[in-house]
């Protein structure tokens, strides 16, 4: 399993360098990249989402823990916005605070997890890993957009909740526990856009690389922080409380590990593309998900073979 994340994670590394290069050599600039972000944000991810849950075949066990895997993805996120706070401070104590929690708590798992899980257990556990981007995906449009914006409002939640990524998420569940299949030319042609998440994703972080750098970075500790809640915190937490949620209900190693990897997973590429959407600090957000994705490239294996250690 680490050979392969480990080879997984330098196919991610070579696609942010093509992104560099792409960038480095005026194939596309500032805009084009806001431009591809918002493709990604609003078409792209959505269509892989609901392509992952159309393409599974229903049976009652998977159902049943496709059904546990939202649940726990839930509770590992609040779990980490707990850390996150606790680390991190109080709402008042720093300007750029709520960036910083977004940044902390919320992970590559689109963009990242969904190869490393596909590669490592295969199509079902997708599925699983599928019910930790629901939650993922609610909490990023409703907490991480109020956290990212500082503005909390009904209106705002409700408009987090109407974003594509959200109702197309609503709409895979609801195709996969009523077993409706889509027409079988239009599902190829979600599963294609889909396709490009990956892919994007990490060529975006490769142009954010080549536009800010991480020049800089030193002088700011706070960054560090974050990076160190993310890439450590966040997994070795989620890995405690899968370890006690199976004395509870019991779920296997696919279920297991595809909540784990996507909390090891750097931060998430959605929080440069939401900063540029919303007028944030592009350029902290640039830095903390360039550099924990570089770090990650490390990380990633030692936090799954670590949990290997802790669950047994």
């Amino acid at each position: 399993m680490i050979q392969i994340l480990a080879g997984q994670t330098l196919i991610m590394f070579l696609m942010v360098l093509a992104g560099y290069v792409i960038f480095r050599t005026h194939l596309s600039d500032h805009d084009g990249n806001r431009t591809i972000s918002n493709v990604l944000l609003m078409v792209v991810t959505p269509a892989m989402l609901l392509n992952a849950m159309l393409s599974i075949e229903y049976t009652p066990s998977i159902a049943h823990g496709f059904l546990i895997a939202i649940v726990l993805g839930f509770l590992a996120h609040f779990a980490v916005i707990a850390v996150s706070c606790l680390l991190l401070g109080k709402k008042s104590s720093h300007p750029r605070i709520g960036m910083e929690r977004f940044l902390a708590v919320y992970s590559n798992c689109g963009f990242m997890a969904i190869p490393l899980v596909s590669a490592v257990l295969g199509a079902e556990a997708v599925l699983y890993l599928s019910g930790y981007m629901i939650a993922f995906n609610i909490l990023c449009w409703t907490h991480g957009l109020v956290e990212i914006t500082g503005k909390t409002s009904l209106s705002q939640i409700v408009k987090g909740l109407m974003s594509p990524t959200v109702l197309c998420t609503l709409i895979g569940i609801a195709c996969f526990l009523l077993q409706i299949k889509l027409e079988s030319h239009v599902q190829q042609a979600v599963s294609y856009i889909g396709s490009m998440n990956t892919p994007l994703g990490m060529i975006v972080t490769g142009c954010v690389l080549a536009e800010t750098g991480l020049s800089g970075i030193r002088e700011k500790p706070r960054l560090f922080l974050v990076m160190g809640i993310k890439l450590a915190a966040a997994p070795l937490v989620t890995c405690l409380l899968l370890v006690l949620a199976r004395r509870v209900v019991w779920f296997g190693d696919a279920l297991f590990y595809a909540i784990l990897i996507p909390s090891a997973c750097p931060t998430a590429t959605t929080a440069t593309m939401m900063a540029l959407r919303y007028d944030q600090d592009y350029e902290f957000s640039n830095q903390a998900v360039v550099a924990s994705t570089l770090l990650s490239m490390v990380t990633i294996p030692l936090m799954v073979g670590l949990a290997r250690l802790i669950a047994g």
